[in-house]
């Protein structure tokens, strides 16, 4: 039988493209888009050449071939943080889990106009309370490239988890993200990080840098002009 993702719409197929497309999850600290360059997270299609906000500014971004433990398809869509002023943007989802070890995950990809861009940012992703990983997207970041942070966690204690990305940025223009197949799955492997933690479970640096995500090689730091068009 199929394991069920317990993160709803984790692959963004729900919904409509654009900075409305994200059914079952809520933002906050949303970009309020003035001036035009601080623009909101959407969702985008794949293998689109639009512009913002249906698509990566004019630049195709091909569909998550990443081998992944998530048990969605990949299908048409994904979110894309693209902000240049963000502050803690945030994109988030209550999940109630019982007691038990869980598997959680997500794929990413930077695109090149972003990496072209002078401005660095910042993403980090908590899965169901899970930390998965922590990063600056900088010049030495590698662009057209699907890849995969995954862990697992020992939760504790019954209850709400929350599951929550985070972007920053602060210059005119930075680089942005894509992000798709988030997932959450019971499972029989061993945990690396206990939630909520006790004093005895607190990992260790080294564990921890096991959920960080490195972006790789350089990328260019020319500038783009960012045109915005109507969705």
């Amino acid at each position: 039988m199929a394991a069920n993702n317990l993160i709803k719409n984790g692959s963004f197929e729900l919904g409509s493209p654009g900075v409305n497309g994200f059914t079952y999850w809520t933002k906050t600290n949303v970009p309020d888009n003035v001036p035009t360059q601080d623009q909101p997270a959407s969702v985008i299609t794949y293998n689109n050449n639009s512009s913002y906000p249906n698509g990566a500014y004019g630049e195709r971004v091909s569909p998550d071939n990443v081998v992944s433990a998530s048990p969605d398809a990949v299908g048409t869509k994904a979110a894309y943080f693209v902000g240049d002023f963000s502050n803690n943007e945030g994109l988030g989802q209550l999940t109630y889990l019982g007691v038990g070890n869980y598997r959680v995950g997500f794929s990413y990809y930077l695109t090149q106009n972003g990496l072209n861009n002078v401005g660095n940012s910042s993403f980090s992703a908590t899965i169901v309370g899970i930390p998965v990983a922590s990063t600056v997207i900088n010049g030495s970041s590698t662009a057209k490239v699907w890849r995969y942070a995954s862990g697992v966690g020992q939760i504790t204690l019954a209850g709400w988890y929350d599951t929550r990305f985070l972007f920053n940025s602060n210059r005119n223009p930075s680089k942005d993200i894509v992000i798709d197949r988030v997932f959450a799955l019971k499972t029989t492997d061993a945990a690396t990080v206990i939630i909520p933690p006790s004093v005895t479970a607190v990992p260790e640096p080294a564990t921890w840098a096991m959920f960080g995500i490195g972006f790789g090689l350089a990328g260019s730091r020319l500038r783009r002009r960012k045109t915005l068009v109507a969705a």
